[in-house]
C-alpha cells in the first residue's frame, strides 16, 4: 500500500501527531521488516558504516547500491511515520519561507512549510541522513525544527515559485525577478527572461521615484507576471485587486479581496513599484505620465490573453511621496441571476417580485459599495424583461448585459450624467428605466417626476437601511407628498460570507445559544411589542421552518481545501424590504423620522438587516458574527 501524500496544512498536523505517538524505530529494523533489506545485506552496511561513522546508516545502504532513495523513504513513512508532502500541492506558508532565504533552502536542498506553535515544519528527502542540514535550518531560523519527507520531481523550480510569492525568488534580499542588486549579474526569471526594462528597473535604488521610459507589452517578463496576477485573482474569485506602493526600500505588495476579505497575494521589490502601475495604466490606455490626479479606466483582458473573457475597471490613486496605489474591480459575471437565486427570504422575494411587476413608480435597493445592488437591480430587470416592454439603463459602468435592454454607459468627463441620461430616457417611450445611482438632487427629483409619470424606476442610493433611505432623500429636498406617491419599496441589502457546505456540521443548539439570538432578534421591537407570547411566538415560527426533530441547531464549519481552510465559501445576501403601505405614506409625507418609519414597517411584517440574518444563521447559511459585523439591529 503506497503511503498517503500530505498536501494540506491540516493533513500535516495530523500527520505530525500521529507520528509522535508511534514507538520509535530503527531505519535497519524498518528495511528488513518491509522485507526491501536481509540481515546479511544489514550486515555488511553496519560494518561499512563504522568504517565511515559520520555517514548514517540509510545513506550507507544507498551508497552500496542495496536500497534505492525512494526505497529509504518509503521506509521512513511507513515504519517510522514521517509524514509525506507533496511539495508541488503544498501552499507553503509565508511566515515559514521568510525563517529560511531562498538560497539557503537551495543549498540546502530544504523546503520551509509552515510555521506550527513556535516550530519549523521542513521539508527534505531523508530527515535521518541530513541531520546536518536540519541543523543549520535550525540554527538561521532560531527555532526547533520538525522535520518531514518532501517529495517531487524539481525541488528547485518548487522553490523559486514558492519564493517568488513572497518576493524573494532571487535568494534573499532581491525580489520577485532579481538575483541581486549587483547590475554586472544577469537577472534570473523563470518566465521568458530579461529585458532592457528589467535590468534598469534592477539598477534602481531606493531613491524618488523618477521619469520613466514607455513600458511596452514585449516586455515579457513584467507584462506575464501582471497577466498571471489577474488569471489567478480570477481563478481564486476575488473581486478585487489592489497594487499598493510604499516609499523607500519598503516592498510593494499586491492583495486581493476575496468574499469580503483582503489578503496578501505577492509581495514585490521597491525598484518594480513604478514599473507595475505604468503597465497597469497602459493596458487601460491611462496617462502614464499623470501621476498627481486619480484617473479611471477599464481593462478588456481579452486582447491579452483571448482564453480569458476578463473585464476589470481600474483606478489609480495619487498617494504620499509621489506614488500611486492601483485597485482593479474583476467585473462581475456577465449573465444575470434570477432572482429566486438572490437568497431573498420567500416573503420579500414575493413582495419585491410584486413591486417591479408594477407598471409604474419606484423601487430602490440600497446599501455600501459591493453589496451587490446592481446584481439585485438586473435580477429585477431580467423578471420583467419581456418583448412587449422598452427597458432603457444609465449605468457606470455597465457590468451585467442582457438582450433586449437599451444599457447606455454615463462619462460624467463629457458631461454626460445620470440626471441627463435619465431626462433623456423620458423622450424615449420607456417603461421601465434602471438608473445605476442617485449620486444628487437632481437625478433624485427627475427619477421622480419619471415615476408619476408613467414609468417604473429602478435605482441604488448609498444608504444603511431601508427606514434612512427615506430620510435621506427628503433631506436632499424631494418634495414628501411626490415621494410618498411614487415610491414602492426599499429593499436594503448586505453581503455577508457564506459557511462553507463542504464542511460544515450542525448540531443542536443550546438553550443559552436559542436565548441569545432571541434576544437580538426581538431588539429591534418597540417596547410594547417584547412581550412572552411574542417571543414565544417567533421561537415557535423559527422552530418550524428550522428545526430538525423538534430543535434548532447551530453550524460550524472546521475549514476544508475546498474553502481554503477560512470556513467560508463565496457570499450570501443579506436583505431588509420595506413596502410602502398607507400608512408609511403618511408618515413620510409628515416628515417622519427613520425611527418611526422602522416601528411601523416593522408592525406590517419588514424584518431588520440583523433580522434576517439571524434567520440565515439558523438556516445554516453564514454566522452570527457575520451578522453582526455587517448589520445594526
Amino acid at each position: 500500500m503506497s503511503p498517503i501524500e500530505v498536501v494540506m496544512p491540516e493533513q500535516l498536523l495530523r500527520a505530525i501527531e500521529a507520528q509522535s505517538r508511534m514507538p520509535i524505530a530503527r531505519i535497519g529494523e524498518a528495511l528488513t521488516s518491509l522485507g526491501m533489506v536481509s540481515q546479511e545485506q544489514l550486515r555488511a552496511g553496519l560494518a561499512q558504516q563504522q568504517r565511515q561513522p559520520n555517514v548514517p546508516l540509510g545513506e550507507t545502504l544507498v551508497r552500496m547500491g542495496i536500497v534505492t532513495q525512494g526505497q529509504l523513504q518509503t521506509a521512513l513513512v511507513r515504519k517510522m511515520g514521517y509524514p509525506l508532502v507533496n511539495l508541488q500541492a503544498f501552499p507553503a506558508g509565508a511566515e515559514a519561507l521568510r525563517k529560511v532565504s531562498h538560497s539557503v533552502a537551495r543549498r540546502l536542498q530544504v523546503m520551509p512549510l509552515m510555521l506550527h506553535e513556535g516550530r519549523l515544519i521542513v521539508a527534505i528527502d531523508d530527515p535521518i541522513s541530513r541531520h546536518s542540514a536540519l541543523d543549520e535550518v535550525e540554527f538561521i531560523a532560531q527555532a526547533k525544527v520538525i522535520p518531514v519527507i518532501g517529495q517531487c520531481l524539481d525541488l528547485d523550480s518548487v522553490l523559486h515559485a514558492a519564493y517568488e510569492k513572497i518576493g524573494d525568488a532571487a535568494g534573499g534580499a532581491g525580489g520577485v525577478f532579481a538575483a541581486n542588486l549587483d547590475p554586472s549579474r544577469p537577472i534570473e526569471f523563470d518566465m521568458a527572461g530579461t529585458t532592457e526594462l528589467l535590468q534598469t528597473l534592477e539598477r534602481e535604488g531606493p531613491a524618488a521615484p523618477t521619469a520613466e521610459a514607455p513600458i511596452e507589452q514585449s516586455d515579457n517578463s513584467l507584462v506575464r507576471m501582471i497577466n498571471s496576477m489577474i488569471i489567478e485573482a480570477h481563478r481564486e474569485g476575488a473581486s478585487d485587486i489592489h497594487i499598493e506602493s510604499y516609499p523607500g526600500q519598503e516592498k510593494t505588495r499586491i492583495r486581493f479581496r476575496r468574499d469580503g476579505l483582503l489578503y496578501t497575494y505577492l509581495e514585490l521589490p521597491p525598484s518594480y513599484r513604478n514599473a507595475i502601475v505604468a503597465r497597469v495604466k497602459i493596458m487601460c490606455d491611462l496617462d502614464i505620465s499623470e501621476k498627481r490626479m486619480p484617473q479611471d479606466g477599464k481593462i478588456n483582458f481579452a486582447k491579452y490573453s483571448p482564453q480569458h473573457r476578463i473585464e476589470l475597471r481600474v483606478a489609480t490613486i495619487p498617494t504620499a511621496n509621489g506614488l500611486e496605489d492601483v485597485v482593479m474591480r474583476i467585473l462581475a459575471s456577465a449573465k444575470p441571476i434570477p432572482m429566486a437565486q438572490l437568497g431573498l427570504s420567500p416573503n420579500n422575494l414575493a413582495q419585491l417580485t410584486k413591486a417591479v411587476e408594477r407598471p409604474y413608480g419606484m423601487v430602490l435597493c440600497v446599501g455600501p459599495t459591493g453589496s451587490g445592488k446592481t446584481t439585485t437591480l438586473h435580477s429585477a430587470l431580467m423578471q420583467i424583461n419581456t418583448p412587449e416592454r422598452k427597458i432603457w439603463t444609465a449605468e457606470d459602468p455597465v457590468e451585467i448585459t442582457q438582450t433586449g435592454l437599451r444599457q447606455v454607459q454615463i462619462n460624467p468627463r463629457i458631461d454626460w450624467t445620470f440626471a441627463k441620461a435619465l431626462r433623456a430616457f423620458v423622450r424615449a417611450d420607456p417603461d421601465v428605466i434602471m438608473v445605476g445611482e442617485i449620486r444628487d438632487e437632481e437625478t433624485a427629483k427627475t427619477a421622480i417626476e419619471a415615476s408619476l409619470t408613467g414609468h417604473l424606476v429602478l435605482s441604488t442610493l448609498h444608504t444603511n437601511s431601508a427606514p434612512e433611505t427615506v430620510t435621506r432623500l427628503l433631506d436632499m429636498g424631494m418634495d414628501p407628498f411626490n415621494f410618498a406617491d411614487s415610491l414602492l419599496a426599499v429593499l436594503a441589502q448586505r453581503l455577508v460570507r457564506r459557511l462553507c457546505t463542504r464542511c460544515t456540521t450542525p448540531s443542536p443548539a443550546s438553550a443559552e445559544t436559542v436565548e441569545v439570538l432571541l434576544d437580538d432578534y426581538m431588539h429591534a421591537f418597540a417596547a410594547e411589542e417584547k412581550t412572552p407570547a411574542h417571543r414565544h411566538a417567533v421561537h415557535a415560527d423559527w422552530l418550524r421552518r428550522y428545526g430538525h426533530d423538534g430543535k434548532l441547531h447551530s453550524h460550524a464549519s472546521t475549514g476544508c481545501k475546498h474553502c481554503g481552510n477560512t470556513g467560508f465559501k463565496g457570499r450570501v445576501g443579506v436583505h431588509e424590504l420595506m413596502v410602502m403601505s398607507k400608512t408609511l405614506r403618511r408618515l413620510v409625507q409628515t416628515g417622519a423620522r427613520a425611527e418611526e418609519l422602522q416601528q411601523a414597517a416593522l408592525q406590517e411584517g419588514m424584518r431588520t438587516l440583523r433580522q434576517d440574518g439571524i434567520e440565515k444563521v439558523l438556516a445554516g447559511h453564514t454566522s452570527i458574527e457575520e451578522v453582526r459585523a455587517t448589520s445594526n439591529v
